[in-house]
């Protein structure tokens, strides 16, 4: 339905162009001491379970409680990232988990990891893609890319 002619104004409308300037997009990236600190307590895990006579259940707790630790430091430094905050979750459930006893702790310490895979924490960073682009080091079959 149209307006009567009357009735409407003539606006004037200016379209002001769009800015080629982007804020910088930074990605999470994690050292790997948080990394290695990660993988320990679910080594400790495979070992205890390898290796039942050796008591390992303190060291597996003090390994959860500095992984916990460092992804909980770790995501107050990247709020935004979900996997993180997943990560940070399952480690510190796994760290209750353990002080409390219960048998699920394991299974949450892996949960950490896997969150942290999906995350891509464990993918090389954007230097390290870019040196092997600029290298191009043949491969194990001795061809190179272009």
């Amino acid at each position: 339905m149209r307006p009567a002619s009357g009735l409407v104004e003539p606006l004037a409308v200016r379209v002001l162009s769009r800015t080629r300037a982007h804020a910088p997009l930074s990605t999470a990236t994690i050292p790997a001491l948080v990394l290695a600190l990660t993988l320990v307590a679910p080594a400790f895990d495979l070992l205890c379970m390898v290796q039942p006579s050796l008591p390992l259940a303190s060291v597996a707790v003090i390994a959860s409680g500095a992984a916990s630790a460092a992804l909980l430091v770790m995501w107050l430094r990247f709020p935004r990232t979900s996997w993180l905050a997943a990560a940070s979750l399952a480690a510190v459930a796994s760290l209750a988990m353990r002080l409390v006893g219960a048998d699920v702790a394991e299974l949450l310490s892996l949960l950490a990891v896997v969150a942290l895979g999906i995350g891509g924490a464990f993918a090389p960073t954007a230097e390290l893609a870019d040196h092997r682009t600029a290298v191009r080091a043949p491969d194990l079959l001795g061809r190179t890319t272009a």
